[in-house]
């Protein structure tokens, strides 16, 4: 079983970015509601952790006319386009200069999704939807590194709290965040990384899910203000 099952989708304009930075979006976790399909105890088991072995034969995946892989899920789900992705791109439109919203005329989401790249964390498909600690494992962290390893982004914008707790608050990854004493001064929303292999910094981000109703509503103005900062800095 290799780290990384998720093959991170990766706009078109990703390397320009947003006001030239690179922009990684870090979900939680795909979630598979198919629970009369054959596979689906297999595939979403907690404790083996792993959905390769459906990777191609996924029979739900098959009607599709792309018949695209399981493992190819966070670019099925930018094509798709579905609420939550929705949410997030129109919050982000607002920070493209005008050059970089080019000819469109008004709102695109899919000018914002093809200037950033996205992934979720854990590497199999989840039996619920809520991402709880038991789902997680050495191999999740092991595949992010591996992300950053081949997309080097400026930034990390990472949705929702169990995936920062995972990361960020955990002791045993203390030593890539140079400045977490600091978390304060912008309500825990901003810290940095340095990871071995990559020259430059990269700034975290942590904000709620955007699929949260209440607390994304709650953290946008926040939110706003310190994206503002990062990107005009």
């Amino acid at each position: 079983m290799e780290e990384r099952f998720f093959n991170p989708y990766k706009g078109l304009e990703y390397d320009k970015g947003i006001c030239g930075k690179k922009v990684l979006v870090l979900g939680a976790s795909f979630y598979c509601p198919k629970t009369d399909c054959e596979f689906w105890n297999e595939c979403t088991n907690p404790e083996k952790k792993d959905s390769s072995k459906f990777d191609e034969i996924c029979p739900y995946y098959a009607n599709i006319e792309e018949h695209p892989k399981l493992s190819d899920e966070p670019t099925n789900a930018i094509g798709d386009c579905i609420k939550t992705y929705k949410i997030f791109a129109q919050f982000m439109y607002q920070f493209l200069t005008d050059e970089e919203k080019g000819e469109y005329e008004g709102y695109d989401e899919y000018v914002i999704w093809d200037r950033m790249a996205f992934t979720d964390y854990i590497q199999f498909f989840l039996p619920t939807t809520n991402t709880y600690p038991i789902y997680f494992s050495k191999r999740d962290f092991d595949a992010f590194i591996q992300t950053l390893h081949e997309l080097k982004p400026n930034v990390i914008i990472a949705w929702g709290q169990p995936v920062t707790a995972e990361i960020r608050d955990n002791p045993d990854h203390k030593d890539l965040f140079t400045d977490l004493e600091k978390l304060p001064e912008t309500e825990s929303y901003i810290c940095h990384m340095k990871v071995p292999g990559i020259e430059h910094t990269i700034t975290y981000v942590n904000c709620y899910h955007p699929s949260s109703r209440t607390y994304w509503h709650k953290c946008k103005e926040s939110l706003s203000t310190y994206l503002r900062e990062i990107f005009n800095n």
